[in-house]
């Protein structure tokens, strides 16, 4: 017997050592003898009742379990995954002495049998029909130290896909030849994958015996629970585990552990192999060389045998194919029942479990896992139950085997499995939150994402870059595969071509596999090692851009380079550091010493780190002036916060480091830091106050460095200690972490750019009467709010924007004497400028004063301010690139009948910091500002007035989509209102926004163009609303470089202009009109039109004014038009 797992129950035959450990049921005679003897009528009717309730209750289930009974309603299944699943239960206590056979009534207990898996102490209770098993369910809740109950449920392999996306035929027999260069396999190069993943280089790395590539080179075992394999296949012979302690074909259990003859592994699926249901006799359930002529087990549906050939085909024996891991050896653990389905078959919860158990005990560390839900049947609230349920299950079984990683399929649906997290969704096992597990996804010859559409219906790898881990080639995988020989009328080995994640999953396990090898093989392994293994295999696959934004590492599997960098691993004890971009600090348009903070509030979950957790909301993004990495003052510090850190290390001198955190006031499962892309595995014997880890940054350069803490008190702290090549053995906190932020300013929408740009601040504002929305409990505020189109109570521009109390900030945004509206204190906006291009000969520092400001540099956060009685506060000290306009968004809110000072200025410094904010050396940026969007002319005398409109024909098919060709791009047609203004459109000397291109030329025969007229205006649209009519195409409207209006396609428009506007005498903003028409129908019949003031038709039309709309003289272009006649 298997000294892992005892049975117990009516239907199991338990070895004559064990007993059944069922008490004896006597009846109770106390006084009852006597008592029938005196009333023995009432005692014979009694036991009459008694006898056919007795009857009732044990041979109706059993009927039942034989010949059916019609369904109950109030027993209808709820959860489909239970659809085929057998009538058991798995469940785990934390009490291990709790034998789930005895929580079962002991009327019932005839009917139910269990198995109990010592290495995990889970246990798997079958009944006869599903009211038992309710029944037994329902008795087993009542207890409070549960760890684990689940009804059973089954998952399914993901639909593969043959011929219609493969090489030509789907399948060759062995005697097609062709070669590949070093191996004598002639179907190998019909195995694109083969070498896309650098077997070979991983090979050489390990010293595999390349003229007998099958020779073990380690103990490591890929176990592979699945529908089995054909162990007779010419080119799998060799490839499997033999069970040392077990002697195939001599039909004896020489191992105790039920199973005869399983040398290559077993079947725990079938009601054959359920060592708990009635009738069973699982010891014929080994898997061995001649096993399946006595027992019948076979791959039935070869998902499992074309897996087999990704793993361990044979090289150099002169026919098929070469595996990647021929040189250590895959375990059969055949877990699908094909009984009722076999074409699709289930795999049942508790034969996984089982299958685990097994292989665990036997050594093994790797598992390979191809199967799940459906990822677009089963995303509904219907099914949402069940999937909980099982990705629970699941977290508890890896979680009991947390030595083992599991490398599981992301599946075949072409669906974003982000989609689902985001929805609190989890597809198991692929989904399931425990850090060893590794989900992969499927990629093509060409490097791209598997995907096609067949049979009217995308197909293709489940994606997700929140969600799917890596992947590895799934398309037109050729692979082992047997057919029926019309012919000979034989069953014969052959090969197939087909494609799914299913196959790009044995490829990533086989490489987990080699990459445990090189680290010292499965023997050694600790619960640390399946995140190491990981970790190296994700960060050493081939970085590919077709794969960004579709996997979290946007990788290809390269073996030999996950190899490599293991044998590195091995050799050291150290990691290899990978970096996640090529930032370099004379690249970035804003750098900074510090790190940046991001805060969410929710309920801590003891689960991985998850950046978009839907659980937790937003509370506050902030940067901090902290040049070190230690982590000691917390702006939030409650259990009820999650944070996420990042910085940018940069290290100078590449070699080998040292990382020691010491931690107090928090667990040590409550944090983690990633360097580059790896999240640190800390080595044995830390705990939550101390632990280190070696790496090795192999090139000079910055490594981005994130921090995620659920801070358990204010006393939280962590501080991370480094020996360097400079201090090998010095323990210290270099100051190497930065802000970079590498985007050039924004351009925000279209600029001329043929007027001078004057030196002011645009402000735009709104209005609140109460301070609350600001206060300290809402720092992240400007954060969450800062589009522009939020803010349009009032607009205006000033020149210097320092204000040293409330009341010169009100007059400069009201005028003088000016105030809000119904005597409402609280203002609240923001206020934009560029500067000029200009050289900096040290940094800058920032002083923001405000009661609640923020400073933003190209959308880059560089500080911000909260304090109801400190009136000021300085950034660290900027770094800002030469020679670009960079833009400063500084946000603000205050009472203008408050004493606080309310602006920012800024100073020259040096080293990391900012110069103390009462130093006399902070100046206004007024003589240094060149702002976009806007003119002020000294003299509007002799300016064109109205706008300047340009017209191009455009080929593309889809106009939603493409922007108007860009400032400058010459056009076809050329016009100005209201200088060239056609007679229908004509308001008195002005002209009204309409165009219908046909009244300006009467030759265009454009079906599909593109307009766009432009004007520096004084005033605004009336009451910031505006409307058009555009058939068939869209319409933007921009003022001072923000898209106030948007209409097109199912989008209808939403007026966003700012209500009131106080511009000082010869200030004037950029106002672009551009809409696109796809129907030349409407050049005949419709003008497009703007409208100004309301919306929709019959509203007042734009109209020029002469007196507020102008135009620097390069816009006063003719009247003009080339090629009018064709588009």
């Amino acid at each position: 017997m298997k000294p892992g797992m005892w049975w117990k129950g009516s239907g199991s035959v338990a070895p004559s050592n064990v007993e059944d450990g069922f008490e004896e049921i006597h009846e109770e005679r106390r006084g009852l003898s006597r008592w029938i003897r005196k009333h023995p009528v009432i005692s014979s009717v009694s036991i009459t009742f008694l006898i056919l309730g007795l009857i009732a209750v044990i041979v109706v289930p059993i009927t039942c379990s034989i010949h059916g009974c019609p369904p109950k309603k109030q027993e209808r299944i709820e959860n489909p995954l239970y659809d085929g699943a057998p009538f058991r239960l798995v469940v785990a206590f934390s009490n291990l002495d709790v034998d789930v056979a005895d929580l079962v009534p002991k009327i019932l207990q005839s009917y139910t049998s269990r198995v109990r898996m010592l290495l995990s102490n889970i246990q798997i209770l079958e009944a006869v029909d599903e009211v038992i098993l309710n029944a037994v369910i329902s008795e087993i809740k009542k207890r409070t130290d549960i760890e684990l109950l689940v009804r059973d449920f089954v998952l399914r392999a993901p639909t593969s896909v043959t011929e219609a996306i493969s090489y030509g035929g789907s399948r060759r027999r062995l005697q097609q030849t062709s070669s590949d260069v070093g191996l004598n396999d002639p179907l190998l190069s019909r195995a694109y994958w083969f070498n896309k993943i650098n077997v070979t280089g991983a090979w050489q790395l390990l010293g595999v015996n390349m003229s007998n590539p099958q020779q073990q080179l380690s103990d490591v075992v890929i176990a592979v629970t699945d529908s089995g394999a054909n162990v007779t296949h010419p080119d799998l012979l060799g490839s499997f585990w033999n069970n040392p302690d077990e002697i195939d074909g001599d039909l004896a259990d020489n191992d105790n552990n039920i199973f005869i003859d399983d040398f290559y592994g077993a079947c725990f699926s079938t009601s054959q192999c359920s060592p708990t249901y009635s009738g069973n006799n699982a010891s014929t359930c080994g898997i061995g060389r001649n096993t399946s002529s006595w027992n019948n087990i076979v791959d039935r549906v070869l998902h499992g045998t074309r897996i087999a050939g990704v793993i361990g085909a044979q090289p150099n024996n002169g026919i098929g194919i070469a595996g990647v891991a021929p040189c250590l050896r895959q375990m059969i653990l055949k877990v699908t029942d094909e009984t009722f389905n076999p074409t699709n078959p289930p795999y049942a919860f508790s034969d996984v479990v089982r299958a685990v158990d097994y292989a665990y005990g036997k050594g093994a560390r790797i598992f390979s896992m191809s199967f799940g839900p459906n990822a677009k049947s089963s995303f509904t609230a219907f099914n949402k139950p069940g999937l909980d349920a099982a990705a629970f299950a699941y977290k508890t079984l890896f979680t009991k085997y947390n030595n083992a990683l599991f490398v599981a399929a992301a599946g075949n649906e072409w669906t974003s499995l982000d989609t689902w997290r985001d929805a609190n969704y989890t597809y198991p096992p692929c989904m399931v939150t425990t850090p060893n597990v590794l989900c992969v996804g499927g990629t093509t010859v060409n490097d791209t994402i598997f995907y096609a559409y067949l049979r009217n219906q995308d197909v293709g790898t489940n994606y997700g870059p929140n969600t799917v881990d890596m992947s590895a080639p799934g398309m037109d995988i050729f692979t082992t595969d047997q057919a029926y020989n019309f012919s000979s009328g034989q069953v014969e080995p052959t090969y197939i071509s087909i494609s799914g994640t299913s196959f790009s999953t044995p490829m990533v396990a086989a490489a987990a596999g080699l990459v445990l090898t090189a680290l010292g093989g499965q023997s050694r392994a600790t619960s640390s090692t399946p995140a190491i293994v990981k970790n190296l295999l994700v960060t050493n696959g081939d970085l590919l851009p077709s794969l960004q934004g579709r996997f979290r590492s946007g990788r290809r599997l390269n073996v030999g380079n996950a190899v490599a960098a293991a044998l590195v691993t091995a050799q050291t004890n150290r990691t290899v550091v990978k970096r996640t971009s090529a930032f370099e600090s004379v690249n970035t348009s804003v750098a900074f010493q510090g790190w940046e903070y991001t805060w969410w509030n929710g309920t801590y979950l003891d689960s991985p780190f998850d950046a978009a957790d839907k659980s937790y909301n937003f509370v506050d993004f902030y940067v901090r002036n902290q040049p070190t990495s230690n982590f000691n003052v917390f702006r939030y510090s409650n259990s009820s916060y999650k944070m996420m850190a990042t910085t940018m290390a940069r290290i100078d001198t590449p070699g080998f480091y040292s990382i020691q955190y010491q931690a107090s006031g928090i667990s040590s499962r409550r944090w983690q830091l990633t360097v580059g892309e790896n999240p640190l595995v800390w080595g044995e014997g830390a705990n939550d106050t101390v632990g280190t880890v070696e790496l090795i940054f192999p090139e000079p350069g910055f490594y981005e460095m994130t921090l995620w803490m659920f801070p358990e008190n204010s006393s939280s702290l962590i501080n991370f200690s480094w020996l360097t090549p400079l201090t090998p053995t010095t323990w210290s906190s270099p100051s190497f972490c930065w802000v970079l932020h590498s985007n050039p300013p924004s351009s925000r929408y279209y600029d001329p750019n043929i007027a001078a740009k004057p030196a002011l601040w645009h402000v735009v504002w709104n209005e609140a009467a109460s301070w609350s929305t600001f206060d300290t409990s809402n720092r992240g505020y400007f954060e969450l709010n800062k589009s522009p189109l939020l803010y349009r109570g009032m607009q205006t521009t000033v020149t210097e924007l320092s204000f040293a109390n409330g009341t010169e900030l009100r007059n400069a945004l009201y005028g003088t004497g000016g105030s809000p509206s119904n005597n409402q204190t609280v203002v609240y906006g923001y206020a934009r400028a560029n500067l000029k291009p200009m050289t900096f000969s040290s940094g800058i520092s920032f002083r923001l004063q405000g009661p609640h400001t923020r400073l933003y540099i190209n959308d880059q956060l560089v500080f911000d301010f909260q304090h109801d009685s400190q009136v000021m506060t300085v950034s660290p000290c900027v770094t800002l690139q030469a020679n670009l306009t960079h833009e400063v968004v500084f946000y603000f809110a205050a009472r203008v009948d408050a004493s606080n000072p309310v602006g920012l200025m800024w100073a020259n410094c040096t080293g990391t910091e900012g110069i103390t904010g009462t130093s006399s050396s902070y100046i206004s940026l007024s003589n240094s500002l060149a702002t976009n969007f806007f003119w002020a002319p000294t003299s509007i005398a002799d300016l064109p007035r109205g706008f300047r409109c340009d017209a191009w024909p455009i080929n593309f098919t889809n106009p939603l989509v493409n922007p108007t060709p860009a400032f400058g791009t010459p056009a076809a047609l050329t016009w100005v209102y209201p200088r060239d203004c056609p007679a229908s459109y004509r308001n008195g000397s002005e002209c009204k926004m309409q165009t219908k291109l046909k009244d300006l030329f009467p030759n265009v025969t454009w079906t599909v163009w593109s307009i766009r007229c432009y004007t520096y205006y004084a005033g605004s649209l009336n009451k910031g609303i505006t409307g058009a009519l555009v058939p068939s195409g869209i319409i933007s409207q921009n003022l001072a470089g923000v898209r106030v209006y948007y209409q097109g396609g199912s989008v209808f428009g939403s007026s966003f202009a700012p209500v009131n506007t106080r511009f000082p005498a010869g200030v004037y903003q950029l106002y672009v009109i551009e809409w696109t028409a796809i129907n030349s129908q409407w050049n005949l019949l419709a003008s497009q039109m703007v409208y100004d003031g309301a919306t929709g038709a019959g509203s007042p039309v734009l109209t020029t004014n002469s007196t507020l709309m102008i135009l620097p003289p390069a816009a006063n272009a003719t009247l003009s038009w080339r090629e009018v006649t064709s588009a």
